[in-house]
């Protein structure tokens, strides 16, 4: 199944325009000090500490310390065209970004600087996710079959097989007690139960695509991707069933909410939510022609979107 980025791109296509980072635009010009956080597409949303941090095109790293009303570029080196798909912060202080060209780059004060510690200089396959915790132990999953892992806080990598073959596998979570889920092409989940040392397959009660993935407050795991597809778990992935989100679009991002509520974003600006850890779904927003790519909780009702039209701030949509 090996290819090239033109192949991932049509594969892309395919499944509903699935992977919002693989069609990066031209850059908008404008001044470093007066950046507009709408104007470019952000595919990751991160907090750290009360930072937060936007990830997207043409390695674009944005930085907001007032609540997305205002937001500043982090110092990134080498700087690099290519584009951002995911970050994940393990602390307050140490995060990890991840995107095409398998790049991967490194913080280790809240944002304000990055530095390259990986790169494949051979291939453009990317990387689609990132996830880690406090203890170091930190993974990246992409296309084709891509597992990476480093035991010392990203500075250091190493490939993993993985059971899941040569499949995309779009997303990677965790519980930190050493619980781990990837999703991925093909109906594939994934599962660790020892912090990331061996994996087995799942069995999927859907053979689509899975983009995106949550481990929730109550301990149940859930699962959501092409056309509006959403899978749950309530035993640590033993077993999985189908939930019906009522969309037919596909779902790229979620979010569990302070309130114990789960948002679901996606595909032509589409919303749903859930006050049950998902056993049910409630349409909030559904038609539109931006997608949405990522979901943070902001607090007071309110939610910070990130997608084609960029990381946007506005009030919870009425149910």
């Amino acid at each position: 199944m090996k290819g090239t980025l033109p192949g991932l791109a049509l594969s892309a296509l395919v499944f509903g325009a699935a992977l919002i980072a693989f069609a990066p635009r031209p850059l908008p010009a404008f001044e470093a000090s007066a950046l507009h956080a709408d104007r470019l597409q952000i595919n990751g949303l991160a907090r750290a500490g009360s930072r937060i941090v936007a990830v997207g095109e043409h390695g674009v790293i944005l930085l907001s310390d007032d609540g997305a009303r205002t937001w500043r570029p982090a110092d990134v080196t080498p700087e690099q065209p290519s584009t951002l798909t995911q970050v994940f912060f393990t602390t307050p202080k140490l995060g990890i970004a991840v995107g095409h060209d398998g790049w991967i780059v490194q913080t280790r004060d809240g944002g304000l600087h990055w530095h390259e510690v990986h790169r494949d200089h051979m291939h453009s396959d990317p990387l689609l996710s990132v996830w880690g915790d406090p203890d170091g132990r930190v993974f990246a999953t992409g296309s084709f079959g891509q597992l990476w892992a480093s035991s010392d806080s990203g500075e250091t990598w190493h490939a993993v097989r993985n059971p899941g073959s040569d499949r995309h596998l779009n997303a990677i979570v965790g519980d930190g007690k050493g619980n781990l889920l990837i999703a991925g092409e093909s109906g594939t989940l994934l599962r660790s139960t020892d912090h990331g040392t061996t994996w087995e397959k799942c069995v999927s009660p859907y053979s689509g695509s899975l983009f995106g993935a949550l481990m929730l407050a109550n301990g149940d795991w859930l699962a959501y991707g092409m056309r509006g597809n959403v899978v749950r778990s309530s035993d640590h992935g033993e077993t999985w069933r189908a939930v019906d989100s009522h969309v037919p679009v596909s779902f790229f991002g979620a979010v569990q909410l302070g309130n114990g509520e789960l948002v679901m974003v996606g595909q032509g600006g589409a919303i749903v939510t859930s006050d049950d850890s998902g056993r049910t779904f409630v349409v909030r927003k559904l038609g539109g022609v931006q997608s949405l790519a990522a979901v943070l909780d902001m607090g007071h009702g309110e939610w910070l979107l990130g997608g084609e039209e960029g990381a946007v701030k506005q009030a919870a949509p009425a149910a």
